[in-house]
């Protein structure tokens, strides 16, 4: 393989779907794929249309901006517009980079996170994020949550459902080199590719993994939007916002602290916690309908907790980080010092197949 050719893609399992003989069969398969990618790339262009014209275009979607309407409903949940709206400039990107490599680059455009793993998710977050965008924008609220939990569930179904296609490839690896052992000589090459083995994660996972965390956390807000424009309790909604807090601090935690095959994920949280420093900068100079509702022990509640929550999961993810690195540092410095040479040939290392 080339240099040119050395994309973010799998090296050590199949990334290929002729492996899947189930698929292989269908005749259709070949327009079906070519279709899925067509579709995959038209749904980011009108997804990314409707974004630029609601945030840059001057009269947005039904005559009010992006940044109006989320002033126009404001809550404990809100986050600064002006310091938050980065995370959809870096969403689109990474995924104008998936969208175009899937169809143009051999290997993600055949990779089986893409035709078993992303699928059609990607085309029908995209279709219920449009109209969780324009039923907002038209005031329908209800309507604009449904299709909101829409888009979160079709996210967090495709990365469960790539991290599942990614585990049965490890199992079977794993079976294979406990099962088939063999001594070939490993040139410098070989190892270096032995070394930095990846799976895909800069095309065909971190875009939406960051889409998806940032979808969790639009999901409390706008459930918090909406129960604002009943009438209840102040309380109520203070409990509403602490509950949001804690449920994505909760959910963050368990993603970075979990203890499976493969290093924990870090997207999520990280998004999470930089919606958290978001609601952390607009309460910190809160509009007037804001200070009218709220008393001030609530605001300055809020702003602890929500500060709190961005700090831990930061220092947690950092600190998780550098304790993998350095275990697995620890692991590849040991298995180099302890070299198992069944044949007593001198030179050759001993690989498993």
């Amino acid at each position: 393989m080339s240099d040119e050719d050395d994309f973010d893609l799998p090296t050590d399992f199949p990334t290929n779907i002729e492996t899947n003989k189930s698929i292989q069969n269908l005749p259709a398969m070949p327009f079906f794929k070519k279709a899925m990618h067509a579709l995959n790339l038209l749904s980011y262009i009108v997804v990314l249309s409707t974004y630029l014209v609601a945030t840059y275009s001057g009269f947005g979607i039904n005559g009010i901006s992006d940044e109006e309407l989320f002033n126009k409903h404001p809550t404990l949940l809100t986050p600064n517009y002006k310091s938050t709206k980065f995370i959809w400039g870096v969403i689109f990107f990474t995924q104008g980079v998936f969208a175009v490599a899937q169809l143009f680059h051999p290997r993600c455009r055949d990779h089986i996170l893409l035709v078993q793993g992303i699928g059609p998710f990607f085309i029908l977050a995209s279709v219920a994020q449009l109209i969780w965008y324009v039923s907002f924008a038209y005031g329908m609220l209800i309507t604009s949550v449904v299709f909101l939990f829409g888009a979160l569930v079709c996210a967090v179904g495709l990365l469960a459902r790539q991290y599942q296609i990614f585990q049965q490839a490890e199992m079977k690896i794993e079976s294979k080199k406990n099962t088939t052992d063999m001594v070939i000589p490993v040139g410098r090459a070989q190892k270096k590719m032995e070394d930095s083995v990846d799976d895909g994660y800069l095309l065909l996972r971190f875009p939406f993994g960051i889409y998806a965390g940032w979808i969790t956390a639009m999901f409390p807000l706008m459930l918090s939007i909406v129960i604002s424009t009943f009438e209840v309790e102040v309380s109520v909604l203070v409990w509403v916002a602490v509950m949001g807090v804690a449920l994505l601090t909760g959910l963050s935690m368990g993603l970075l602290l979990r203890k499976e095959n493969g290093l924990p994920s870090y997207s999520i949280p990280s998004v999470i916690a930089y919606y958290f420093c978001g609601v952390r900068v607009e309460l910190e100079a809160p509009n007037d309908y804001i200070l009218a509702t709220y008393d001030e022990a609530y605001l300055n509640m809020m702003k602890n907790v929500s500060a709190i929550a961005a700090v831990m999961l930061l220092v947690t993810a950092v600190s998780r980080f550098v304790a993998i690195y350095l275990r697995d540092r620890c692991f590849k410095k040991n298995e180099e010092n302890d070299v198992y040479d069944s044949t007593g040939l001198d030179g050759i290392d001993y690989v498993q197949a």
